[in-house]
């Protein structure tokens, strides 16, 4: 009787030992004694029992989605070293932790290698500039696309990539800088430039419209001396007199003050 006692006690030692806990967001991967992984089973997070024995290990990863970000120096398509700091979204394929505990010692350097491969590729196709503004998108697709075919090979899904930042070269920077500079100087230059022809066209419009005016003037003086014009102009200014029915000569006439000269002439 105390032999099936003691029998009991041990299978019950044994029944809890073997049962152990996963914690929430993770996935486990049985290993035994002598370090075998269980390549047939994966634990999911809560209670999990079974194990083969007590003094097998449950070793845990995080299936999780994470974000890796890191700073990698590349040589631009100027062959300036240029850094790019890139952002990977990404997670552990739940399903094949067994294989990457049994295949993969670290994942993370792994990644972290896929990623400066695919950066070497694609960043010398573009300037630090245009990695900066026009062209950002462009090779952003470019480089999720070889890290969307590389990650399976290490049991990882691929969620998102973003370049998230990209220094420009202090020799760019300085170039920019003069550039910007020099076209400054060569607005400014510009508008100098278009301000003095407007004022001289404005000169020479205002030189010209004064020598047109003495022209005229001078003109005008000249056809107004000669007798004819004279006698002319005098005659018409006799006629606006007497249609008025007054003397040009005021009251002081010689017909006397208040008398019309031109009123029996009809």
């Amino acid at each position: 009787m105390k032999k099936v006692f003691g029998l009991l006690v041990v299978l019950v030692t044994l029944s809890f030992g073997s049962c152990t806990t996963v914690d929430s967001g993770h996935a486990g991967v049985e290993v035994s004694w002598g370090g075998e992984t269980n390549m047939n089973t994966v634990y999911n997070e809560g209670m999990a029992t079974g194990l083969s024995w007590i003094w097998n290990d449950m070793i845990e990863y995080d299936v999780r989605e994470k974000t890796l970000v890191r700073t990698f120096e590349f040589n631009d398509k100027d062959n300036m070293v240029t850094k790019v700091e890139l952002s990977l979204d990404y997670k552990l394929d739940r399903t094949k932790v067994n294989f990457i505990h049994k295949e993969i010692s670290d994942i993370e350097t792994k990644i972290l290698k896929t990623l400066k491969s695919a950066g070497k590729e694609v960043v010398p196709q573009y300037s630090a500039i245009e990695l900066n503004i026009t062209k950002r998108n462009e090779a952003e697709s470019q480089l999720a696309s070889i890290i969307a075919a590389e990650l399976p090979e290490f049991y990882v899904t691929f969620a998102r990539l973003q370049m998230t930042d990209v220094d420009i070269p202090l020799a760019v920077s300085r170039l920019a800088t003069e550039t910007a500079v020099q076209l400054g100087r060569n607005e400014l230059a510009k508008k100098k430039e278009a301000e003095q022809t407007a004022l001289a066209k404005a000169t020479v419009a205002k030189s010209k419209g004064l020598f047109e005016a003495s022209e005229f003037d001078v003109k005008t003086k000249k056809l107004m001396s000669q007798p004819a014009v004279l006698r002319l102009y005098e005659a018409e200014t006799d006629r606006q007199w007497a249609l008025k029915g007054k003397s040009k000569y005021g009251s002081n006439n010689v017909f006397g003050a208040g008398v019309n000269m031109f009123k029996n002439l009809n």
